[in-house]
């Protein structure tokens, strides 16, 4: 299998470890393009259900594949009262805001909106978590990430009522993935891609029920086209890529890997405006600028207090 025989090929700093970590924030950046083919006919509660459903089954299978002395029946042991509370904030909410939202606003923006995901973590961190000290870089980035937020967002609030809640539910979703971050830190030490799948499994449990009840899918009119971005959000960005983020952390580490949040906001609204003719406004530039300036002005900070210490 491929992305094994990767992993065993230890490069901390080589060709691998970018193409990887740019692999990553392209199948992240496509997300919001694939979410907007999907919503053509599938409404954002079955969305959420079956991107949490098949990510859930794609990462079983990689279990399944891998040669290890753990079998795959005791990838299931762990706190799974844990993995159902961050499989609510990890995917249920955040896949179901987003997918929602994006019935409302453009992809490029829920992009640039969804890259707000650190400096919501950073303020969390710093409430729930007090040994960590607040620098000026990190600071710095809440304070012109939120300068971003708000430039993106005032323009809506003149009337647009509608993209106004879309942004909002964005961001909750972004908020929403900052909070399972501070919770994962809780779980044990234990295989990250069966973690991932457990949570997934928790998401599934809300979504599943929620979609049959409320959409009953089996009544809805889909297209191919539509079809395919469903089980695209699926396999590729809800089931391969956190394989691809764990194996990137394994060879490069947390910090290298983090470096994706640069890259998912570009990429999400080069392809809105590339390929589904979506405006690219004069706010949607300046809001993208600052909060890229947020995420650089947070990784500034923590190299300058790794130097120091």
């Amino acid at each position: 299998m491929l992305l094994l025989e990767i992993k065993r090929t230890f490069l901390p700093s080589g060709l691998i470890n970018y193409l990887l970590l740019l692999w990553i924030g392209i199948i992240w950046g496509l997300q919001f393009m694939f979410n907007e083919w999907a919503l053509s006919t599938i409404p954002p509660t079955t969305i959420a259900a079956s991107r949490s459903l098949i990510g859930a089954i794609i990462l079983s299978l990689f279990l399944i594949g891998q040669r290890r002395n753990q079998s795959f029946v005791q990838t299931f042991q762990g706190p799974w009262f844990f993995y159902f509370i961050i499989g609510l904030a990890e995917a249920a909410i955040p896949f179901s805001l987003v997918a929602w939202g994006q019935g409302q606003i453009d992809s490029g923006t829920a992009a640039i909106l969804m890259g707000t995901i650190p400096v919501f973590t950073i303020i969390l961190t710093k409430m729930f978590i007090p040994k960590e000290q607040l620098t000026i870089g990190s600071l710095l980035s809440v304070v012109i990430g939120f300068i971003g937020i708000w430039i993106l967002i005032s323009p809506t609030t003149a009337g647009l009522q509608n993209n106004l809640w879309g942004e909002f539910a964005v961001l909750g979703a972004a908020l929403s993935f900052s909070i399972s971050l501070i919770l994962i830190n809780k779980l044990p030490d234990i295989s990250p891609i069966a973690t991932s799948r457990n949570i997934l499994i928790g998401a599934s449990i809300y979504l599943v029920p929620a979609s049959l009840i409320i959409d009953q899918p089996w009544t809805i009119q889909t297209t191919p086209l539509s079809l395919l971005s469903l089980f695209i959000l699926g396999s590729m960005c809800g089931g391969v890529v956190y394989v691809m983020y764990v194996m990137l952390i394994m060879r490069a580490g947390a910090t290298f890997t983090s470096l994706n949040n640069y890259l998912v906001p570009v990429i999400g609204t080069m392809i809105g405006v590339g390929f589904l003719g979506e405006k690219f406004t004069w706010s949607a530039i300046a809001a993208l600028v600052l909060i890229i300036m947020a995420m650089m002005s947070n990784e500034l900070g923590k190299r300058k207090e790794a130097k120091s210490a």
